[in-house]
């Protein structure tokens, strides 16, 4: 039995007929009891929220659209015993499911895989016929409305979210969850069965990845994600089950089937396309239609759901709340997606970075349960304000990955989106990671099995470490409480943390590893009236998923970035002419005068063996001087080459520098004599180029 808390004070006694033993949950609907009614039978008794639906005239009208569901069959749903008013506040009396929520079950024992899954599909599908086939659309399918009982999955609260659109009093609001919602539940269109669809191959991609596939940090992130984005698959290793799901993620609702059409392909009576597998992954084996068909002849009569099959607890509010639903998130967003992001440019300075999606949403606090938009025409200014049409997935792939890592470089590579090629060779001690166009707007991470770059909507900046394949990113938008974020990311699965680090309008940039991989530094800028400041740095715990920021009162500090001291006990910048290190507490402990002019460094500062870094020789920037990080040398290193842009470090003894050539730039790799070795890229380009920003990452030993 799902986990039952007491009564509390204001809590009624009885409803109607019914009794109340205590509380299932409570969302942004209302509250759930246990109750039970006449003869002793249990059952969820849903008391609304009396301001969800409005006054006695609109109470009386959901409660009669409510009503409606009690025409569908009860086969794999929880069936609606009735429906009535209760001091004016609107309740529904549903058959009691004793079982977790699937969001329960794989957050406590991880994604579905191979016949649960199938079964899940199947079951939850047949749901849908059965609410279709009685004239409901249910407009809020997602993991948390499916329990999975002991005899097979039953889906819940169908045919809610439309009775609060006919009566609540709440204008200008979308009924439903945001991670789940189908794109024209996001326009002027409207949802419709086929809605339904879409959420639920989101929920079935959920189960068998444990991440929605669009997301879940906020909601214009998610949004842009599902008008313009393409979900990951590739957990579902079943290419019937891919397909089937891939058809129901059409962003036009034409083109996805009907709930009865998917569960017949699901039985194996229609054949589907052939699935288009996703480059570097292997092709699964195929799966008989038969063996689907003999899995679904059970799906309503077994409730195998991997070892713990009807054993799970869940936990209280499970009959309410998903993660991403913002039920409790009451609270404005404001501002565009990605409206704190600033892109540091190549000579030091800094400039405003334009939001990456531009939405302009709005959510009014104070309304929890409910997706609030501020009125119609700032949601029809959402959709059009200069959200990018995109056509490859940004999304998390939520798959472990057990290919082999990117294969070695030995031919150029033109870089996606650019003129810039890169002429990577085997055994480079550095690779390109990430890089960004048209002055950050665009981001391109390299993916771990194929080696190839795509764009990735969800960070401004993406820092490899390669020693332990994790990557930092600093994120689009702030969190729901409004602080900027930093996601700790597995390159290799695609799985992410958030780690919160400072209230708006403070925000990271140029994320950076320490030698030993165990903190992230970003340097913080806080933005005001369009424009921006040094703030200082942030620390983040990777272990514990914890970040700190620290205000830096230093005039300047920042302005050049931070970066890490040998050893990764203190991190340095450039200030008032001087070099000045902290502690990772944020405390001053040394400074070095006399050490040159700042340099913009993309990569390592300091060299790999932690004893020199760089600087211009002189304000004119003619030449580059390699100093000890002691600050003791008398007469440094003198490197002939007059670059303002720097890759970094290639080795101890050894560059890399962007220098001019022809009507572009080329990367090349020099010796501390300046002596040029090999071209490492061209950017034949100049105006591309200058809104180009590059990540290189040391390559692991």
């Amino acid at each position: 039995m799902p986990d039952l808390a007491a009564l509390r004070p204001g809590d009624p006694a009885t409803v109607g007929e019914y009794s109340l033993a205590g509380r299932l949950g409570e969302g942004g609907q209302g509250i759930v009891y246990l109750a039970t009614g006449p003869g002793g039978t249990k059952a969820a008794l849903k008391l609304l929220r009396a301001d969800l639906a409005g006054d006695a005239e609109a109470s009386e009208r959901f409660v009669r659209e409510v009503a409606m569901a009690r025409r569908v069959a009860p086969f794999c749903t929880a069936q609606v015993v009735e429906t009535g008013l209760f001091g004016g506040r609107p309740y529904i009396v549903s058959e009691y499911i004793d079982g977790p929520t699937l969001t329960d079950v794989v957050r406590e024992q991880g994604p579905r895989s191979g016949t649960p899954l199938h079964r899940l599909a199947i079951g939850t599908v047949t749901a849908l016929v059965a609410i279709h086939q009685a004239g409901i659309v249910h407009r809020d399918f997602k993991p948390s409305n499916v329990l999975l009982a002991p005899d097979g999955p039953r889906v819940i609260d169908f045919g809610i979210a439309k009775a609060l659109d006919l009566s609540s009093t709440l204008t200008g609001a979308v009924i439903g969850t945001p991670s789940y919602m189908a794109p024209e539940q996001l326009t002027e269109s409207g949802p419709g069965p086929k809605s339904d669809l879409f959420a639920w191959a989101c929920t079935l991609l959920f189960a068998a990845s444990g991440q929605a596939p669009f997301g879940q940090d906020s909601v214009p992130a998610v949004v842009n994600r599902i008008l313009h984005a393409e979900p990951d698959t590739s957990c579902l290793t079943d290419p019937a089950l891919r397909a089937l799901v891939t058809d129901c993620l059409a962003k036009d609702p034409a083109r996805r089937p009907t709930s009865s059409e998917a569960l017949m392909r699901l039985l194996g009576h229609v054949p589907a396309a052939a699935p288009v597998e996703p480059p570097g992954l292997g092709t699964p084996p195929p799966a008989a239609a038969s063996g689907l068909l003999r899995e679904g002849t059970a799906a309503a009569a077994q409730g195998t759901y991997g070892p713990a099959a009807g054993t799970h607890g869940a936990a209280a509010g499970s009959y309410e709340g998903d993660a991403g639903s913002y039920e409790s998130g009451a609270g404005t967003y404001g501002g565009a997606a990605g409206a704190y992001g600033l892109a540091p440019h190549p000579q030091g300075q800094v400039t405003r970075r334009a939001g990456r999606g531009r939405t302009g949403w709005v959510v009014a606090g104070g309304v929890v349960g409910v997706l609030v938009l501020a009125a119609a025409a700032t949601f029809a200014a959402v959709r059009l304000s200069g959200i990018p049409e995109r056509t490859t997935s940004p999304t998390p792939s939520n798959a472990a990955i057990t290919t082999a890592p990117a294969p070695p470089a030995g031919r150029p590579l033109t870089l996606p989106g650019t003129s810039v090629k890169l002429e990577e060779r085997d055994g480079d001690p550095i690779r390109l990671a990430s890089y960004t166009v048209d002055s950050g707007k665009r981001l391109y991470v390299r993916k771990f099995a194929t080696g190839q770059f795509a764009p990735d909507l969800r960070y401004f900046e993406y820092a490899l470490d390669p020693a332990t394949n994790m990557a930092l990113g600093t994120d689009v938008d702030y969190s729901a409480d409004l602080y900027s974020t930093v996601s700790i990311v597995d390159h290799v699965s695609d799985r992410s943390r958030v780690v919160p680090l400072s209230p708006k309008p403070i925000f990271p940039t140029t994320p950076r590893w320490s030698p030993d991989g165990k903190y992230g530094l970003v340097t913080l800028y806080k933005g005001s009236d369009g424009d921006s400041a040094e703030y200082g740095f942030g620390i983040i715990d990777v272990a514990a998923g914890t970040g700190r920021a620290f205000e830096i009162g230093d005039a300047g500090a920042g302005e050049w970035r931070f970066f890490w001291d040998a050893g990764g006990r203190s991190v340095g910048t450039w200030t008032g002419g001087r070099m000045r290190f902290y502690d990772l507490n944020g405390k001053a402990v040394r400074t070095l005068s006399g050490v040159g002019t700042p340099v913009w460094v993309e990569g390592d500062d300091v060299s790999p063996s932690g004893t020199r870094f760089l600087a211009h020789c002189t304000p004119a920037g003619t030449a580059l001087c390699a100093r000890t990080t002691s600050g003791g040398d008398a007469q440094p290193i003198r490197i002939p080459v007059t670059s303002n842009r720097l890759i970094g470090w290639w080795d101890d003894d050894h560059l890399a520098v962007w220098r001019s050539r022809g009507a572009g730039y080329e990367a090349v790799v020099v010796d501390l004599s300046g002596q040029v070795g090999r071209v490492l890229a061209t950017a034949p380009e100049k105006a591309e180029f200058d809104k180009m920003g590059f990540r290189f990452s040391r390559v692991s030993p």
